[in-house]
């Protein structure tokens, strides 16, 4: 895996490092905090589609049975 400077102290390290060995800066790359970006993203879609199909399957379905 390759090495890339720290943007404080210019020290090598990867890029998927929870802080910098040398000076202690969190998350220099900020790698973490844009996968769980990604993440809340994805599991909004997947929450949001749920709901839908709730929605529009379930719930009819629901209500048919109740009558």
């Amino acid at each position: 895996m390759p090495l890339f400077a720290c943007p404080t102290c210019e020290k090598l390290i990867s890029k998927r490092a929870h802080s910098c060995p040398q000076c202690g800066e969190p998350d220099p790359f900020n790698y973490y905090s844009r996968k769980s970006w990604i993440e809340r993203l994805v599991w909004t879609v997947v929450i949001v589609a749920i709901v839908v199909f709730s929605w529009q399957v379930l719930f009819p379905m629901l209500m048919e049975a109740v009558r």
